[in-house]
């Protein structure tokens, strides 16, 4: 199940820090201090290429070098720690969620236990304190994990990314409360992060937490406030296309939220606005991939998207736009794990169609 705006947000934790020990200010290679610098940038990719297995041996290779002097700086001694080990809280978490291992989520907690503890920042704090509360919520501690995003929501002013912080503890908290089966407290958390999300910021600033505000409201049953929301939303779609230079799409926003939006209207049984988000977002995946804005940690969701609209349409009985979604993922994404049954279906008949075109669930 999809629980929060950004399963397992990008961490802020340490940047700063890696951003010195690549110049070397911090940590400056002798032969008796390797510089782990190194050891950091290949557990980063490994991790962006998710390899998390790996990535965990090289952030704790990286630990293992870390200096222990009493004349070391206090960013080596406290906040690279603090962002070593939430790293590895992050790579165990993901591999939990993959393998469906609780174990891993116990490995998880404890790795974002140790990086709290080390914490001192409030941008530090409120990374921990996020990814901490999502691994608790995996694992059905909700009470807990409500824990977790409240404290969250008390750091956030001084976090230094209030804005962000606070948008994604209130859409945590909302989401908690109805797994704890409390709609009356969802709502109100809602509610407040409505109000604070910004009306004039960019799609990027504020795409993704309006989408999921939607799909809150949606699961709140309050169709009132999704219509409302999904409105709001259709707006930013609609502004950023008419920009030519949409810009690098590094997480794929421009591709799974018109994705998520349109199955969303589908929810609410309006075929009519799913079309039309549809249609929105068949442009925006043409402009991104024909103008080089799809960032390489991005391929794999469009890539998705491109099979899942194929599949929606096929649901919905659009034989050929089905085919054109089926063509775009072969032409752009031929390694797709989903290319053996696309290819099937573009050389199949209109037959091989129409056991899709029933309106059962979608995927």
């Amino acid at each position: 199940m999809s629980v929060l705006i950004r399963i397992l947000i990008g961490s802020v934790v340490g940047v700063l820090t890696v951003g010195l020990l690549g110049c070397g200010c911090l940590y400056p290679f002798t032969p008796q201090s390797p510089n782990l610098y190194a050891d950091v940038y290949k557990a980063n990719d490994l991790r962006y290429s998710g390899k998390y297995t790996e990535s965990i041996a090289e952030y704790e290779q990286a630990l293992k070098k870390l200096p222990r002097s009493p004349t070391d700086t206090k960013v080596m001694n406290v906040s690279f720690p603090t962002f070593l080990k939430y790293h590895i809280a992050f790579c165990y978490a993901k591999l939990a969620e993959a393998n469906a291992d609780i174990s891993l989520y116990v490995k998880a907690e404890a790795a974002a236990k140790e990086s709290y503890e080390t914490a001192v920042l409030p941008p530090d704090q409120a990374d921990v304190l996020y990814l901490w509360g999502y691994i608790l919520f995996k694992q059905g501690r909700y009470a807990e994990a409500l824990s977790k995003f409240e404290q969250l929501i008390e750091v956030a002013p001084q976090s230094g990314f209030r804005g962000r912080f606070l948008e994604e503890a209130l859409y945590a908290c909302g989401k908690t409360y109805l797994e704890l089966g409390n709609a009356t407290a969802a709502g109100q958390i809602f509610a407040q992060l409505e109000a604070i999300i910004p009306k004039t910021d960019g799609y990027f600033q504020t795409a993704g937490i309006t989408c999921a505000l939607g799909k809150g409201y949606l699961e709140l049953g309050d169709e009132t406030a999704t219509r409302r929301v999904f409105a709001q939303l259709e707006v930013l779609i609609e502004i950023r296309l008419q920009d030519d230079f949409l810009g690098w799409d590094a997480a794929g926003i421009y591709a799974k939220i018109p994705y998520h939006l349109g199955k969303g209207y589908l929810e609410l049984s309006d075929e009519t606005a799913a079309r039309r988000v549809f249609a929105q977002l068949e442009v925006l995946i043409k402009m991104a991939l024909q103008g080089g804005f799809v960032g390489p940690d991005a391929e794999a969701v469009y890539a998705e998207v491109l099979y899942g609209l194929g599949k929606v349409y096929m649901k919905l009985g659009e034989e050929s736009a089905a085919r054109r979604m089926f063509a775009m993922l072969l032409e752009h994404y031929s390694d797709s794990p989903h290319k053996a049954e696309v290819e099937r279906c573009l050389k199949s008949s209109k037959s091989y169609f129409s056991e899709y075109f029933a309106p059962v669930g979608l995927r």
